[in-house]
């Protein structure tokens, strides 16, 4: 789930619906189906310029993303995501909170690092694998994200449609939002 967390991230905002590119392979057709800005967020230091996908993303798998972002400034060496993510189906429920997995708010810094061998090099030049972000566009081509296999009974579980808002900050200035983006998604047992 935490892969799925840095997926958004990567991709993260756009002041107009954009999809998001995922390959799969030949029969799997992973998506996220819109990206956006929230309201009232639409020139915030975090954009993306440009991207597209296709409809699930299937458990497990990898995701290949091309996203190309503009960070309109350096982000905070605290840079944290608070994620509201809600299941649409069966019925609409908050996902809570469970062990740092869910609606929960994620330190991206470490997040970063650990995924380092992923996405450090698709970084600008320049930019080490590490915070803070530096301003500048981030032409990201190629980035595979791994989604685990969540298991028989917890996958079944997690299958269907998602919604969720993410709102990027610095953990010391929790009141500066640096980003702040919706996305909806699928999740299926591939």
């Amino acid at each position: 789930m935490k892969s799925l967390i840095l997926a958004a991230v990567i991709s993260s905002i756009s002041a107009s619906v954009v999809p998001i590119r995922f390959n799969f392979g030949e029969n799997q057709h992973p998506t996220i189906r819109s990206i956006a800005n929230c309201p009232g967020h639409e020139n915030d230091a975090l954009t993306i310029l440009g991207g597209s996908s296709p409809e699930d993303i299937c458990m497990p798998g990898n995701m290949v993303m091309d996203v190309n972002t503009l960070l309109r400034e350096d982000l905070p060496t605290d840079l944290t995501l608070d994620l509201d993510l809600k299941k649409l189906e069966p019925f609409p429920m908050k996902v809570p909170c469970l062990n740092g997995i869910g609606s929960c708010p994620y330190d991206l810094c470490p997040m970063i690092e650990d995924q380092s061998e992923v996405l450090c090099p698709h970084f600008p030049e320049g930019q080490p694998c590490s915070c803070p972000l530096k301003a500048g566009t981030w032409d990201m081509k190629g980035v595979e994200v791994p989604v685990p296999d969540m298991g028989p009974i917890l996958g079944a579980v997690m299958e269907g449609k998602y919604e969720a808002t993410a709102t990027l900050y610095g953990a010391s200035t929790p009141d500066t939002i640096v980003g702040c983006f919706k996305l909806t998604f699928s999740l299926a047992v591939c």
